[in-house]
Parts: C-alpha cells; structure tokens; sequence
C-alpha cells in the first residue's frame, strides 16, 4: 500500500523532470515547506492533466459512500479501480500525479532480545535518486470541487514485485517521466490506458531502500533525518 511519502524537493524541480512545457505552480510558496514524511490528511502537491501544480487533500470518499457512512479511503488498486464504484469515473476523466521523492514500508523483523517482532519502517526511492511519479485519481478540478466533504485524492497501488523490501503486498503505482505524461492524456484510450497500469510502472529492480528511524511512525514528525540510513543515526 502507500500511506506515507516524501515530497522534499521544489515544486518546479518536479516540472522539468517531467519535461512539461508550461508549468504553472498554484501554491504560495512562502505557505510550503519541504515534507518528509507526508500522510493521508494532509496536502501534497499533485500535477494535473493542464500542467498546473496543486496542493490537495490526501484522502476520498465519495457522497453516496458519505451518505452509507462508509469509510475515507487513500489508495485504489489498479486492477479494479476502472470498474469500481468509488473510482470508475475519477479513473476515466480525473487522473493526475503525485510527485514524491519515495515513500515508506513498515517490515515485522524479529528482536535480538527475543521480545516480540517490531514494526522496523524502511524508505523506498529510486536507485538513481530521481523523483518518482505516482499515478493518483482526484476528485477535485476546480476551487469549488475541494470544498465538498470527502474530496481530495488517492494514489494507485499495484502488486509489489518480487524483491521490493518484501514488506506489503502492495506499492504505488511509479511512473517515469514518458509513462507518467501518458496517464496525464486525458485522451489516452481505455485499452492503453489499462496497458499503462499494468505494465508501464517502474520495475523492482530501479529501487534501493533502507532501513530508517521509527521516529517517522509519528506522522507530526517531519525532517530530513526521517529518511536518513538507521545506521548513520546509531
């Protein structure tokens, strides 16, 4: 699954690696500040279909699921978000971006001391440090979309590769920067765009990851010694 990023870098940073040709930035930047250790609930950055790059609510639940009293959700598994009931228009008409610079795990890993397994928190990145771009669905398009109860965002999962950390059967769905403007394509058709999410993400094999503090399970924390290797900290 992916219930925490990180999205330390400038917003245009995340622009001209995905090459885009006028990007426009809608967030006051003396109101951001660098987040290491982003959760649901609060406001990433997200690259829209137009270029514009927005600060939305991370976190979905659409009115008739409000009305069931049913739970907000923060992911949708890409092999049922086209037909589900929650997802099904947003995936066809509503598909943006969520830049980040990686995300975290939690693996159940066993205690010298013989006392009960701990939750040890790891950082995924890319192996060539570059940003990576999660395929995310939003309910909002416009100033007013964000002002009705449950909108925000959710990113894609797909199934974790074999040798991914091995720590959940899920992950985010990474685009490149050719492969993320492609899901930006409004026009994209819907058998490539099914292609897309199945075979178009970032392999296993272009990730490293480490081990990190369990300071970052709190999610008020947020510094760049959230990301660092637990054994610079030791």
């Amino acid at each position: 699954m992916c219930g925490r990023i990180s999205q330390y870098r400038l917003p245009m940073h995340y622009a001209q690696r995905m090459h885009l040709k006028n990007p426009f930035v809608l967030v006051d930047a003396a109101d951001r500040r660098p987040g290491y250790n982003l959760s649901p609930g609060t406001h990433p950055l997200a690259i829209y279909p137009d270029e514009t790059i927005r600060a939305v609510h991370w976190g979905y639940c659409p009115q008739w699921a409000i009305q069931k009293k049913l739970p907000q959700t923060i992911n949708a598994r890409v092999a049922t978000a086209s037909t589900s009931a929650y997802f099904g228009v947003l995936w066809r008409k509503a598909r943006i971006l969520v830049p980040a610079d990686g995300w975290f795990e939690w693996k159940s890993e066993a205690q010298a001391n013989g006392a009960e397994p701990l939750k040890q928190p790891y950082f995924i990145r890319r192996a060539d440090d570059e940003p990576m771009f999660l395929a995310a669905l939003t309910s909002i398009q416009t100033e007013d979309d964000a002002l009705v109860p449950g909108a925000g965002f959710v990113i894609v999962t797909a199934a974790a590769d074999e040798g991914l950390v091995d720590v959940h059967d899920r992950r985010p769905l990474v685009f490149a920067a050719d492969a993320a403007r492609r899901w930006l394509d409004p026009a994209l058709p819907p058998d490539e765009l099914d292609r897309l999410g199945e075979t178009g993400g970032v392999a296993a094999s272009q990730f490293v990851w480490h081990r990190v503090t369990p300071d970052v399970n709190r999610a008020i924390n947020d510094d760049p010694r959230l990301i660092e290797p637990l054994e610079r900290q030791e």
